[in-house]
């Protein structure tokens, strides 16, 4: 990650705010997706907004946690919130 500016989203944010929430605890697309605080948001939405934030390096891929038949991966944030806070307004 270098100490450029990153520019996320209104999403992005909402989505990372969660990732903090968790105190460092992956998750799966389908968790972001029941996390979120508008439940609004559909499960191809979330990754395409999760590839955004994996391709920008604020968050990574953990692992993989089973869910029903299928593996899926887990996120987590790169960056604490006061590390990305000091790169998004730096």
């Amino acid at each position: 990650m270098t100490d450029s500016i990153i520019r996320l989203t209104k999403s992005e944010e909402k989505i990372m705010k969660m990732f903090w929430k968790q105190n460092g605890e992956p998750l799966t697309s389908s968790e972001v997706v029941e996390a979120s605080p508008d439940r609004n948001w559909k499960a191809s939405s979330v990754h395409l907004l999760l590839n955004s934030l994996l391709n920008k390096g604020v968050i990574e891929v953990r692992g993989f946690k089973r869910t029903a038949k299928n593996y899926a991966r887990t996120f987590q944030p790169s960056l604490s919130k006061i590390e990305s806070t000091y790169i998004i307004l730096s």
